[in-house]
């Protein structure tokens, strides 16, 4: 592998002292400053995009790992053994702390400035699907979720001898379930493009390990999944990371959403899609959805612990949805 590595890095612009692994990555060291050397998995189409994006990024005062070119020219490179690499700026620093107020308004305003950055640049011609065919498209993937739940009701119904895992899934079931149809229903009558949602750049893999804080300020890194879309998209997923960490809190969630919307307002469709995203029983389906795919003779409790908190914390999330939806009706009057 490191042969392989070797060949690809020789092959770059950069001369490399060292190099170790990262998460998912090959650091790269030289006296120019960090590198990254990562697996591709995209189109050359997707490349150019990502390239240009960088590069838009980079002028607008945005940090970002932008992906470079090599001696040839070309932004992919390949190894001895046809494994496709792209080569990256890469940048030191820090993942927030999760239950730090100050760090989570530091990436929820730069997620903001991130999407308003390349308002106006013209990237219409890269398709709204991501690599490897999956579609941006959140309606379908809740109403996928949606027949999963009643797929694993089914299941656990015709089960004789149910563990306390299945007990307590149907016990709670009706309540997800109501949740998961609601938000599919409405998804159904507004989907997310062409519906008055803010569209542009969206990172499409957005959490609190994708922005880091540098020296330099904040940075956005792994933008491998980046495409033309509805950008509350972000914001929803970061939002649910967060919240999940901090049981819900009413105040935390509305002071993030606030800080977001100062740099980049969001419109009454955003904030409406942002509070059914978050309403979505997302972390139900997947707890039933790994149950169902691992299910063994031998349960561990693992899956039953995981339900109870999730329960408990449905009760403290409805109580955060109610305050959303109130701050979404006064946002336009």
């Amino acid at each position: 592998m490191y042969y392989q590595v070797e060949q690809v890095l020789e092959r770059q612009k950069t001369e490399i002292e060292k190099f170790y692994k990262g998460r998912g990555i090959l650091i790269c060291e030289s006296g120019e400053g960090l590198y990254a050397l990562k697996e591709y998995f995209g189109s050359a189409q997707k490349a150019e995009f990502l390239y240009w994006l960088g590069i838009c990024l980079e002028q607008q005062g945005v940090l970002c790992d932008s992906m470079l070119k090599n001696k040839d020219g070309n932004l992919i490179t390949e190894g001895v053994d046809h494994v496709p690499y792209t080569f990256h700026h890469w940048l030191r620093g820090r993942e927030c702390e999760i239950r730090n107020r100050i760090d989570l308004t530091v990436i929820v305003s730069f997620l903001a400035r991130f999407h308003a950055a390349c308002d106006g640049a013209e990237f219409d011609e890269i398709p709204e699907e991501s690599e490897g065919g999956r579609k941006k498209d959140l309606c379908q993937e809740y109403a996928r979720h949606h027949r999963d739940l009643k797929h694993i009701r089914r299941f656990i119904l015709k089960r004789n001898n149910k563990s306390d895992f299945e007990q307590l899934f149907l016990q709670c079931y009706e309540e997800f379930f109501r949740q998961s149809e609601e938000v599919t229903c409405y998804l159904e009558r507004y989907p997310e493009l062409g519906s008055g949602y803010t569209t542009g750049i969206c990172h499409g893999e957005m959490n609190q390990h994708n922005i880091i804080l540098t020296s330099g300020g904040a940075a956005v890194i792994h933008l491998e999944h980046a495409h033309v879309g509805a950008q509350i998209t972000d914001l929803g997923n970061l939002l649910r990371k967060i919240l999940e960490k901090n049981e819900w809190n009413r105040q935390l969630g509305l002071d993030l959403i606030r800080e977001y919307s100062r740099v980049h307002p969001l419109s009454r469709q955003d904030l409406r899609g942002l509070y059914y995203r978050l309403a979505y029983p997302e972390k139900f389906w997947k707890i039933a959805s790994y149950y169902y795919r691992t299910r063994k003779v031998w349960d561990s409790g693992h899956n039953y612990e995981k339900l109870s908190r999730e329960i408990c914390q449905n009760q403290v999330r409805s109580q955060f949805l109610r305050a959303l939806w109130e701050y979404c009706k006064r946002a336009h009057l």
